[in-house]
């Protein structure tokens, strides 16, 4: 029983990575079709649904689990996770605000296969082996990469991203808040924003906003503000 489960999951796996990079393959090759502002967004929107296709027929033919759902542990607290940036965006530049939620949406795409399934079917293995392994799948799914010292850098972040958002999702099993911690990056790196010291600030708030969110024990609180009252 045990051959024939690691079987159907290295099995899924594989299916999982062929239709998510045939996927990104085909929307890279195609990007430049159209110009039209809204075709464009779709376009990149389309070189990240790969690993989300790719985990729902992974999980549908082989009958396997998402690790995550989409607001994992507390809906409310996803909830306020997408509203803490979006505000403070908001209040700065309503254009640039909504950007950002093209981003959330493009990094919940990726995240539903990464962490969302991949993450589960891995979770067996020790910390070291499922970081090096999700991350040099995700490294090499982006396909137009070369190999120079950008490229190793890259990989690193991805690595350090595999680990830590692996936390993210292994905390909270929500891919609303991978999806945001995966956005501060694809938003910093493709939007054009200046990091000033004002930007910089506001990034250390969302952050501390999100840990604070997530891992203070709001309930416990609750509980002992009850007692005392």
């Amino acid at each position: 029983m045990g051959t024939k489960e690691s079987r159907n999951r290295w099995m899924a796996i594989a299916l999982f990575y062929v239709i998510a990079v045939i996927v990104r393959a085909l929307a890279l090759k195609y990007q430049d079709l159209d110009t039209h502002t809204y075709v464009t967004w779709l376009w990149n929107w389309a070189r990240g649904i790969g690993p989300c296709l790719g985990a729902i027929v992974a999980v549908l033919v082989f009958k396997r689990k998402f690790y995550c759902s989409i607001t994992g542990t507390s809906v409310w607290k996803s909830i306020l996770t997408i509203l803490l940036p979006f505000c403070l965006c908001f209040f700065l530049n309503r254009e640039l605000s909504f950007t950002l939620l093209g981003f959330v949406f493009y990094s919940f795409l990726e995240e539903v296969g990464w962490r969302g399934y991949l993450q589960g079917e891995l979770k067996e293995l020790n910390t070291i082996w499922r970081v090096l392994i999700i991350g040099l799948m995700w490294f090499f799914w982006h396909i137009s990469i070369g190999f120079n010292m950008g490229s190793l850098i890259f990989l690193a972040v991805l690595l350090l991203g595999t680990w830590g958002i692996g936390c993210i999702a292994r905390d909270t099993k929500s891919l609303v808040a991978c999806a945001c911690f995966h956005t501060l990056f694809n938003f910093s790196n493709q939007s054009g924003i200046t990091f000033t010291p004002m930007v910089i600030v506001l990034y250390i708030v969302v952050i501390a906003g999100w840990f604070v969110i997530w891992y203070v024990p709001w309930n416990k609180i609750v509980v002992r503000k009850k007692d005392k009252g």
